[in-house]
């Protein structure tokens, strides 16, 4: 049988759709239903400011049981040195799941887009803060080239101004400082309320419960992000339930 280069380049196409192919995080985090919160359950194994949280065997089981007890999608920190994470780990995740998947990173380069990419990843982190508003747009237009959803965190007004030119779709609104780990919840919803109503919007960090989680949804978040409380606590489905319920 002769081989043409057109069959290899069919086949060529073919690869490359399912290559680029991902999960639908846009619609994930925006399938908002009345009385019905949106969780992003994060797989963190170390933090900085609380110690170790778990071990990379239990990862999967959590990652499973997220799932089974109604997150919408995942957050895995990729950060090896201070967070316990890697992108090998985001693949045995995403392997193990069906739901999206966000690689939590600290991104300063367009090496690690292409590498969450690699590894899995159906969305990832863009931290305002380590990018100019040129290097930002850059990243952003990246990302929806190579089909990863691209979410833009902020903590500041200034931030959130680079965040509404960036081309991103999602804002993602951090309550933890990044240079002091404290958590401010108050200050991150006064920031949300200030987002343009077209953006997604999503509260990270601080969540110990439903009160958190009522702040966040009442300035106007769609989504939430949940990481250490949801890695300590034993009853996970009880936990994710009594969340999504608000």
């Amino acid at each position: 049988m002769r081989i043409k280069l057109k069959d290899i380049i069919d086949n060529k196409l073919i690869e490359l759709v399912k290559k680029k192919s991902a999960r639908n995080f846009f619609q994930a985090v925006r399938k908002q239903k009345k009385g019905n919160t949106v969780i992003i359950a994060e797989i963190k194994l170390v933090s900085p400011s609380e110690g170790r949280l778990g071990i990379e065997n239990e990862a999967i089981r959590f990652a499973q049981e997220y799932e089974k007890d109604g997150a919408d999608a995942i957050s895995v920190v990729a950060d090896n040195k201070y967070f316990g994470g890697s992108y090998k780990l985001l693949k045995r995740i995403k392997k193990s799941t069906n739901l999206p998947i966000l690689a939590k990173d600290f991104v300063i380069d367009p090496y690690q887009i292409f590498e969450a990419k690699f590894f899995g990843a159906d969305a990832i982190l863009l931290i305002a803060r380590l990018l100019s508003v040129q290097k930002l747009k850059e990243y952003v237009r990246i990302c929806f080239e190579l089909n990863i959803e691209p979410i833009v965190e902020i903590q500041t007004q200034e931030e959130l101004n680079k965040a509404t030119v960036s081309g991103s779709r999602i804002i993602a609104v951090n309550a933890r400082d990044l240079e002091t780990f404290e958590v401010d919840v108050e200050k991150a919803c006064k920031l949300i309320t200030q987002v343009p109503k077209k953006f997604i919007k999503i509260g990270f960090s601080g969540v110990t419960g439903r009160h958190e989680v009522e702040k966040y949804k009442t300035t106007g978040a769609s989504a939430v992000l949940v990481g250490s409380a949801l890695m300590s606590v034993k009853d996970k489905k009880g936990f994710i339930k009594n969340l999504k319920s608000i």
